[in-house]
């Protein structure tokens, strides 16, 4: 028996369509299969934001930063990050961090993808302080569990005059 060209092309589609309703044997990727979701927990939402909050202070946690390549930073509204890579850069020359003294009395919350962080921060030279803040930071996390956004408020006061070494 001779099949002609039409119909031998024919029963080859029919096959391979056979094929691929089982899709271990489809060698054509199936558009109906969702990718994996990535997880991100509540915990890694919170050791992220802890890390970008203590590399504030210690630019040995800059690059430790979970941030995502287009993250963006607010501070009182106004946008002061603009990447990750700078982000991460500030963060390693602490140029505007380098007078940090202490955070103290971190207070942390956390509901769906956002992590609220409330602390004391303290700015000054030696056992000089002079500026005390209460910042009031929300970080917002992606599917990939890096920081997507911060929004950062706060007002600076004039610091005690000595802080006693701390």
């Amino acid at each position: 028996m001779k099949l002609s060209g039409s119909r031998l092309f024919a029963c080859a589609l029919l096959a391979g369509a056979a094929l691929c309703l089982t899709p271990a044997l489809c060698l054509i990727p199936s558009t109906a299969a969702a990718a994996p979701a990535a997880t991100c927990t509540p915990a890694q939402q919170l050791a992220g934001a802890e890390t970008y909050v203590a590399a504030l202070a210690d630019p040995s946690f800059a690059y430790e930063v979970p941030v995502a390549t287009d993250v963006v930073r607010f501070e009182n509204g106004v946008q002061t990050g603009f990447s990750g890579d700078v982000m991460k850069a500030e963060l390693a020359a602490h140029l505007q961090y380098g007078g940090i003294t202490a955070i103290n009395n971190q207070q942390w919350t956390g509901a769906g993808n956002l992590v609220r962080a409330v602390y004391d921060l303290e700015y000054g030279v030696g056992d000089v302080n002079i500026a005390d803040s209460t910042i009031d930071e929300t970080f917002a996390f992606n599917p990939a569990c890096d920081i997507q956004r911060i929004d950062a408020t706060f007002s600076v006061r004039p610091g005690s005059a000595v802080t006693g070494g701390n």
